[in-house]
């Protein structure tokens, strides 16, 4: 793992290696390489999404979920003023839900679904079941800026670091809790990214195609498709 983390970063620095030391740029960010000017720059932490997820599935009823990601590291290639490619690490954290069925892993790790009722019998109330991962997702994006617009489409790669299973529930008017880890999530996939803002805020839309599922053969399938909100610090 650690020597997998190692490689990223040395993957998205490499470009930046013959590149001059700056401070910030206009807006306060650290740029740790290259300048606000210049075709080339590195920078640390620029900005955090917030995500929708629209789920399909027949193995069981999908209800909200979501994502959040915040960004670790960020590099910039410019050939030309407005036109370039943009590279990074994120953080991710992505969350499927249900409140009819519940989510639960078999001695193999894999995650499947039975209704809520028969997991937990009985009479309950305001109960949901998520299943989600911890994910270091690389975005690599071809952009387009004009001033204080920017549109972005490209691809993402995630490493996803494991899962696990959350439900809460209340019975005769108690809070109950049940975390299950160690769920299995297949260990890299990938997903379709395009992102518009202006002036720091913005909407983006992610696609996870068929060819890239999250979960390994034999678990609960699902369809995925993220829209949501992005913000630069």
């Amino acid at each position: 793992m650690k020597k997998t983390l190692i490689l990223i970063c040395a993957l998205v620095a490499m470009p930046m290696f013959h590149a001059n030391v700056s401070a910030q740029d206009d807006s306060g960010r650290l740029i740790v390489a290259g300048s606000s000017d210049s075709k080339a720059s590195l920078e640390i932490g620029t900005h955090m999404g917030f995500g929708y997820n629209f789920i399909k599935s027949n193995d069981f009823n999908p209800a909200r979920g979501g994502e959040f990601f915040i960004n670790i590291i960020k590099a910039r290639l410019f050939p030309t003023e407005n036109f370039g490619l943009e590279l990074g690490v994120d953080y991710k954290t992505l969350g499927i839900l249900s409140r009819d069925d519940a989510f639960y892993k078999d001695e193999k790790d894999l995650a499947h679904t039975m209704p809520y009722s028969q997991k937990y019998p009985g009479e309950l109330s305001k109960n949901f079941s998520r299943l989600s991962s911890n994910t270091f997702s690389l975005p690599v994006l071809i952009k387009i800026e004009a001033g204080d617009f920017h549109l972005g489409v490209g691809a993402e790669g995630n490493l996803n670091l494991g899962g696990r299973v959350k439900d809460k529930f209340y019975k005769d008017d108690k809070k109950n809790k049940f975390v299950d880890k160690r769920v299995q999530f297949n260990r890299y996939t990938y997903n379709f990214i395009a992102v518009i803002s202006y002036d720091g805020t913005g909407f983006y839309f992610k696609y996870y195609p068929k060819s890239s599922k999250l979960l390994p053969e034999g678990s609960v399938d699902f369809d995925l498709m993220t829209a949501g909100v992005i913000f630069d610090f």
